[in-house]
């Protein structure tokens, strides 16, 4: 096809080159917004445990904070109350960047879905399966997502009587 000299077969095929590197690239962008949520999300783990906070201590914390009935009993409220003085600076100090870092891979995660039903329309699902390495299920998956987010708004008129 990179032969021929029909200029809309190489507009095509450019076309589909551009959405493949796209793709490649959004999907780079994606892996690596992941990875870095993963090592943030690791390093206040390792920031809690290093102050002595078990996973199971920390998930009673949330229990209570959440809503759940607090302790009545003096050493298990003394304990909350040490907790506390230990989880709240440690969540301050990690929430923010683990929030940029969700809502940046929130976004990558837009960014190939778009990509991908871009590239869905320069190809046909097998090419783009095998290129991509999803299943042409997934990728159907995808685009009917971006369809539903990304679908014109409705407008409708109403009459005033």
């Amino acid at each position: 096809m990179t032969d021929n000299s029909h200029p809309r077969l190489r507009e095509l095929h450019a076309q589909r080159e551009s959405a493949l590197r796209t793709w490649l690239v959004v999907n780079a962008a994606l892996l690596g917004a992941i990875e870095r949520l993963g090592q943030l999300r690791a390093a206040k783990a390792e920031a809690l445990k290093a102050r002595g906070i078990s996973a199971h201590q920390l998930a009673q914390f949330r229990r209570w904070e959440q809503g759940a009935a607090k302790p009545t009993e003096y050493r298990t409220l003394a304990s909350y109350a040490q907790h506390r003085h230990i989880i709240a600076p440690i969540d301050r100090r990690w929430d923010g960047v683990i929030t940029t870092a969700q809502v940046e891979v929130d976004r990558a995660t837009t960014d190939l879905a778009v990509a991908t039903a871009d590239l869905l329309s320069t190809m046909h699902a097998a090419l783009a399966s095998e290129l991509t390495g999803l299943s042409v299920r997934r990728l159907s998956t995808i685009v009917r997502a971006v369809a539903n987010t990304h679908s014109a708004p409705t407008t409708r008129t109403v009459q005033r009587p």
